[in-house]
């Protein structure tokens, strides 16, 4: 079959802002285009038939596009099986005992490969966000990541946007990237799409310096003129009227499903350091080590209001213990316990830096169950455990641990671990006096 003839045997459908997205991504003034909407928006629609229509204009068939899931196997439910079923042609979706090349625009499909081959020749991979690295050798005209505020917990948006955007310098063109999403939870994806900010950014003060270069749609699923009428309504009686509206329906956010920490809000436990006063006779600190994993020392001071304060941070990764003791002295940080992941190494280093240290208590479900108390508000109104709002990454932790994760190698949890070891220990241990003028 000609090329031309096989595009003709496409046929696109596209909402308002579904071809208002196209258009944005086709003018190449954006690296990224988001489009963020509620369930049964068509967001998944949108890129793959955007991913076809590129594919059959590159008639010369010298370019390569990638479609990035969470990960392969939710992908063969989710993000590939509507790639496939957008294909014209029927039982075009491999994951439904169908086959591709049923499609008059599929010349190939390699299903070890993860490849599939339009009949002009371009090539699209399929990939997953749990493995993106595999990609950084490529170059891609397009580049269609869906459901990203659903990717793991591992996977760094602002790395993986910065090895994307390395990768899109093509001929072809136009070199744009579009993620589609409903939000979850307060996690990167809702500090890059709606916050706009640095992973290290204080308070929201440092913008993203490619926010120039991102343009963010957010529509409602009400506006899905492409949903039939009776699903829409499904959709309206389980998010109208509830909590979970504004991301059930409408593109915005709500805490994520099955959090462990369900009680912690931004706006409760989370203060600018100019508001916060902390004792000057009072701190602890919690240690999680790591190398490829990050290194976590975390400073906790008390307000005179006996609250728990995560004061300040070291959260490195690929460096010894004696760097993050080295923290501690250049920044002049007081003395007080240090409660320790175990190994014993490391404790002893602790301690002959002038710090009582000693292995923590590290029973997750009795811990867990300390800081969720501590989450708590007190009788005057008062939460028992604050965050700096610099401290980026035990904010994020906390808007993401899920209960299904909790002791697997899935779970983001080092700042966690941290702050429950610190909880359990001074909670736990009956003589916790110290020395406040050790030294050095």
């Amino acid at each position: 079959m000609s090329t031309t003839t096989a595009r003709e045997t496409v046929s696109y459908q596209w909402t308002d802002y579904q071809a208002h997205v196209r258009d944005l991504l086709e003018e190449s003034d954006n690296d990224v285009v988001v489009l963020r909407i509620g369930y049964g928006g068509g967001k998944s629609r949108c890129g793959a038939q955007w991913v076809h229509r590129g594919g059959m204009k590159d008639t010369e068939g010298i370019g390569e596009s990638l479609v990035m899931a969470q990960d392969y196997e939710k992908g063969k439910s989710t993000t590939y099986s509507v790639f496939f079923k957008t294909l014209p042609g029927e039982d075009t979706n491999p994951f439904k005992d169908g086959d591709p090349e049923n499609s008059p625009i599929v010349d190939d499909y390699n299903a070890n490969d993860k490849r599939v081959v339009y009949v002009t020749g371009h090539t699209v991979w399929l990939g997953g966000a749990d493995k993106w690295s595999r990609f950084a050798g490529g170059e891609f005209a397009r580049i269609w990541c869906d459901e990203v505020a659903h990717y793991p917990p591992k996977t760094d948006l602002y790395d993986l946007h910065r090895m994307l955007t390395t990768r899109q310098r093509t001929d072809v063109g136009p070199n744009t990237t579009l993620w589609t999403s409903t939000g979850n939870g307060f996690n990167q994806y809702y500090d890059i799409t709606e916050r706009q900010i640095q992973p290290d950014g204080d308070g929201g003060e440092e913008l993203l310096p490619w926010r120039d270069r991102l343009e963010v749609v957010v529509a409602s699923t009400e506006h899905n003129t492409l949903l039939p009428k009776d699903g829409l309504e499904k959709i309206k009686r389980q998010f109208k009227g509830t909590a979970r509206e504004e991301q059930g329906l409408h593109g915005g956010f709500a805490a994520a499903e099955g959090l462990v920490y369900d009680q912690f809000s931004r706006n409760l436990h989370v203060r600018p350091r100019d508001d916060i006063e902390i004792r000057d006779d009072w701190r602890m600190y919690g240690y999680d080590y790591g190398w490829k994993d990050p290194r976590v020392l975390i400073e906790y001071g008390k307000t005179h209001a006996d609250q728990y304060v995560a004061w300040d941070a070291y959260h490195v990764s690929g460096k010894p213990v004696d760097h993050a003791i080295e923290w501690l002295r250049d920044n002049d940080k007081p003395v007080g316990p240090i409660y320790c992941d175990h190994d014993p190494e490391h404790i002893d280093k602790f301690r002959q830096a002038g710090y009582p240290a000693e292995a923590a208590t590290k029973d997750i479900d009795e811990g867990i169950d300390e800081v969720q108390a501590v989450l708590e508000m007190d009788d005057e109104g008062r939460p028992g455990l604050l965050i700096v709002d610099g401290l980026t990454e035990l904010i994020q932790e906390f808007q993401s641990y899920k209960e299904d994760d909790v002791g697997t190698s899935r779970a983001e949890d080092h700042c966690l671990d941290v702050t429950r070891y610190s909880v359990m220990g001074d909670r736990y241990v009956e003589d916790d006096s110290y020395d406040l003028t050790g030294t050095w």
